[in-house]
């Protein structure tokens, strides 16, 4: 199985364009992330007028570089022939047309959403029928909140998705349910919290995760094993375990490479597998992170 790392590594420029359906030509640099249901995209492009009459996918762009030279960015019935600032963004829904004219090379962050993710997510959190799941269109605009999920991908982007992808699973999720509560026509009514897991089901899900620590988890087959949908297995098991998800399982990785640590039976490298990190070096990153130490200063403590 592919890490976060494999697939964040120069690809084809072809691969999204099959998702999109947009022809990138001045796309001149570019990076992924691909979960299911959602690819995000950080590229750079060169100055380009580009027009499109609609994908099968959810569009949205937000602006990573300063001093860009929009001419004019319209999407449906929207309209702007103004510069976008740092961080402004713009929402084209499936299927809907689009115009883009700019004179700067720019650096963006794209989020190419399935339409099938976005109602199935609604469906879990707020009972939304998915024919009432309409994203809604936005151009030159800025949330604080979409501006902070962007920049914990760029992160992950930049330590080569250190986070892992339980982690890029749960900042979609953060995402999705961020666009259905403030980008939809219908906004899903979500149940307010209930409490904590029951007990029996969030065992199932701790013994499961204790036995396959040396290997990649995701948020889906924890959340089959809770018998509930990701969005309530995240909220409930946070509020029974203190932590997210993708905490306790980075937590229980480096609670056991402290012990195979002290049995001195592995080398580091060896350990770094064990413990579920494709490398050494992201392994050795997570533990000075967790513990506060190296491996190797660990062991000459020990």
């Amino acid at each position: 199985m592919p890490t976060i790392k494999d697939i964040l590594c120069s690809v084809s420029l072809a691969a999204i364009a099959n998702r999109t359906d947009m022809k990138e030509t001045w796309i001149s640099e570019r990076r992924m992330i691909q979960l299911p249901g959602l690819t995000i995209d950080r590229h750079i492009s060169a100055p380009n007028e580009l027009e499109f009459p609609g994908c099968n996918h959810h569009l949205l762009c937000l602006l990573l570089s300063d001093c860009n030279q929009q001419k004019i960015t319209r999407i449906g019935e929207q309209k702007s022939e103004k510069p976008q600032a740092k961080e402004d963004f713009w929402i084209c829904p499936a299927k809907m047309s689009g115009l883009w004219a700019w004179d700067s090379t720019d650096e963006s962050l794209m989020f190419v959403i399935d339409p099938l993710f976005l109602s199935r997510t609604a469906e879990e959190v707020g009972g939304l029928n998915e024919n009432k799941v309409e994203l809604l269109s936005k151009v030159s605009a800025h949330d604080p909140q979409i501006k902070a999920i962007a920049c914990l991908f760029q992160a992950e982007f930049d330590t080569g998705g250190i986070g892992g992808y339980l982690y890029a699973e749960s900042l979609a999720e953060v995402l999705i349910v961020h666009l259905l509560r403030q980008y939809c026509a219908f906004s899903p009514k979500i149940q307010p919290n209930v409490g904590g897991m029951p007990n029996n089901r969030l065992q199932a899900v701790l013994d499961y995760i204790d036995s396959y620590l040396d290997r990649p988890l995701h948020l889906v087959e924890l959340a089959e094993i809770s018998g509930m949908s990701q969005y309530y297995f995240c909220r409930l098991f946070k509020q029974s375990m203190g932590v997210a998800p993708y905490q306790y399982v980075l937590g229980q990785r480096m609670e056991k490479a402290k012990e195979l640590l002290q049995q001195k039976k592995y080398a580091i490298a060896e350990i770094a597998l064990l413990v579920g990190c494709a490398d050494q070096s992201r392994f050795t990153r997570h533990f000075k992170k967790y513990v506060g130490v190296t491996p190797r200063m660990f062991l000459k403590k020990n």
